[in-house]
């Protein structure tokens, strides 16, 4: 029987992500369940998702010896080549997790594992913004910020896992606010949707501008979207805070460009659904910086795939790893 198909699981703290992918990336099937964080050991959680898949796999009449492997993307650090999950807060694994091992209890067919922000890189990669391009780094800018980096067609892991930790990157030098990490002055706590509200509760005392948006920040009810929307309605505060982000937004990917000299810079999360008011500041900050040559034909861009970029990219995976391998 003619292998053809991948099977793509993007897993969350709330739903998991499913889809079923020919060899080719075209999405076949589409659909998300509840995640069942139940089960510290993440048995439980493997085989909620493998039966979602008989079931659909039962549903469109395809067969199990179709499969060329399953792509799986969780939110925490990976050491790609064993499949381990050094534990996910927010699938309540507080110990480390051998995802390929315990889903191969199941299929016979290779599966690979990798973090969320990794795979969801990689779907920008094979079907988003960077389409055809094998040097990609996507940086993804919500509550935190995190990312990924393509070079040479593959994913950045480095020698324990933690290649690509974008967040953490040293840009406030200050040091005025503590990252998540335990850390302070990491890019997320900046540039991110907390960062943006760190930055306005630091800054509104200390500047003259007024404000449309002080009573959010007098109630602590001010969000990133609020501090945008004031900024494109020419809230000269909101605008001083926007290109602040943007600087260091802009200072990361100058780093990035001498580093692994992508040809995408990928803005993706909900941040960069501000626009041009953040991106276009973005792109002016960081065609100051870069090293000129590094920035030569570059492009920064909005991602494209939404919610979709860590299913394709769980399956881009099995591409990547099985399929194109296959070809050289």
């Amino acid at each position: 029987m003619n292998k053809h198909l991948i099977l793509a699981a993007d897993i969350g703290g709330t739903t998991c992500k499913l889809g079923i992918f020919d060899q080719s990336l075209t999405q076949l099937s589409k659909w998300s369940i509840e995640t069942d964080i139940s089960d510290p050991t993440g048995f439980g959680l493997l085989k909620q998702i493998y039966d979602a898949f008989v079931d659909e796999m039962a549903r469109n009449n395809y067969d199990m010896n179709q499969v060329i492997g399953m792509g799986i993307g969780v939110p925490g650090p990976v050491k790609f080549e064993s499949g381990v999950v050094n534990g996910a807060v927010n699938l309540n694994w507080p110990q480390p997790v051998n995802v390929s091992e315990i889903m191969q209890e199941f299929v016979s067919f290779p599966v690979y594992v990798d973090n969320d922000a990794n795979v969801a890189a990689l779907g920008e990669k094979h079907n988003g913004a960077g389409k055809d391009a094998d040097d990609v780094v996507a940086i993804t800018l919500g509550t935190g910020l995190g990312g990924g980096i393509i070079a040479n067609g593959e994913i950045v892991h480095g020698h324990n896992g933690s290649g690509a930790e974008l967040g953490h990157f040293r840009v406030d030098h200050d040091q005025r606010f503590k990252c998540n990490c335990g850390k302070f002055g990491c890019i997320e706590t900046v540039a991110s949707a907390t960062g943006v509200m760190n930055l306005v509760h630091f800054y509104y005392p200390k500047l003259t501008f007024k404000s449309s948006i002080l009573p959010l920040i007098k109630e602590h009810k001010v969000t990133a979207k609020a501090v945008f929307d004031a900024a494109k309605a020419g809230d000269q505060f909101c605008i001083f805070i926007t290109e602040r982000v943007a600087q260091y937004v802009a200072y990361l990917a100058s780093i990035i460009s001498v580093t692994t000299n992508p040809k995408y810079i990928i803005l993706g999360g909900g941040m960069s659904d501000a626009g041009d008011i953040l991106i276009e500041n973005i792109k002016t900050e960081y065609y100051h910086l870069a090293f000129t040559p590094s920035q030569q034909g570059t492009e920064i861009v909005r991602a494209e795939l939404g919610n979709d970029a860590g299913i394709v990219g769980a399956a881009g995976l099995i591409k990547t790893y099985i399929i194109e391998k296959e070809r050289i």
